[in-house]
């Protein structure tokens, strides 16, 4: 009985993992309201909601499993 409660549970366990990722992104250095320069920021982070990572990759980032 222990032996399939643990089976049953290992694949819950695994889909809520965290993977880290790093994005980076250009940002856009400005002196006063005129752009001067372009930067490459980067951004550690751990997550296991895949939603996360899809949003910064769709507010320009790039992202790569760390």
């Amino acid at each position: 009985m222990k032996k399939a409660a643990f089976l049953i549970l290992i694949p819950f366990y695994l889909g809520s993992c965290s993977t880290c990722y790093e994005c980076t992104e250009d940002v856009i250095q400005y002196s006063g309201n005129t752009p001067t320069d372009t930067v490459a920021q980067s951004d550690e982070f751990c997550t296991s909601d895949q939603a996360e990572v899809e949003a910064r990759e769709d507010a320009g980032a790039t992202c790569r499993v760390n």
